[in-house]
């Protein structure tokens, strides 16, 4: 395995499935996304945290603020695919997660996700607050 673009703080599999190709076969680009979302997904509960929360004033989440990817070559049907991700800022409101797609030995996609803690009120829009101590504590930051 050669060594990854980004320094690694956690790694998911994902097969591609019929569905998330496009007519010519290839995973169609929108996938990306969700591939970076799931491993996301995963990271998250394998440290006992997840984007929506409680906390005793309610509920906190993390939605995204800003999202890239750049393909680097076609993957498809029935390829394996090794996602890979590290948490790369914390500014202690924003947190930056980078991903790093392969196929084997070759990188397929990067890409990067912003997202922003917030408190979440019923009848208004999120506002921003700082990450708490309970999520951080749980991150691996360098």
């Amino acid at each position: 395995m050669p060594a990854r673009i980004i320094d690694v703080d956690f790694h998911h599999r994902h097969r591609v499935r019929w569905c998330e190709t496009d007519a010519s076969g290839f995973v169609h680009f929108a996938n990306y996304v969700r591939y970076m979302e799931e491993t996301e997904y995963a990271f998250l509960r394998s440290r006992g945290l997840s984007i929506v929360m409680q906390d005793q004033r309610g509920t906190i989440g993390f939605p995204r603020v800003a999202t890239e990817f750049e393909i680097q070559t076609a993957a498809g049907f029935d390829d394996q695919l090794d996602i890979w991700m590290q948490v790369a800022d914390n500014d202690g409101i924003k947190l930056t997660f980078r991903f790093e797609i392969a196929r084997g030995p070759d990188v397929v996609c990067l890409g990067k996700f912003d997202v922003a803690c917030c408190r979440f009120l019923p009848g208004h829009l999120p506002r921003a607050i700082l990450i708490p101590d309970f999520f951080l504590e749980r991150l691996p930051m360098g």
